[in-house]
């Protein structure tokens, strides 16, 4: 799967518009597997801006992955 720039732009503006029709925050939380690629990366970056935004609470991450630094990466 290719992930551009210009879809992670795509896909917070699109949440950003749904979630302004929500006044209450979502919890979220994050299951992933980080490891080499990116996708994990962009969901954590997307569930850090709603929750700055104060349309998400971040309840919590689990992290599954066999590398030694993944703890540190999403810490």
């Amino acid at each position: 799967m290719l992930v551009t720039p210009l879809s992670i732009l795509i896909v917070v503006y699109a949440t950003l518009i749904l979630a302004f029709n929500h006044p209450h925050p979502k919890p979220i939380i994050i299951d992933t597997d980080i490891y080499s690629d990116v996708d994990d990366l962009g969901a954590l970056a997307i569930a850090n801006v709603l929750s700055k935004f104060g349309l998400a609470e971040l309840k919590g991450v689990v992290i599954s992955t066999g590398s030694e630094y993944g703890a540190l990466v999403v810490d």
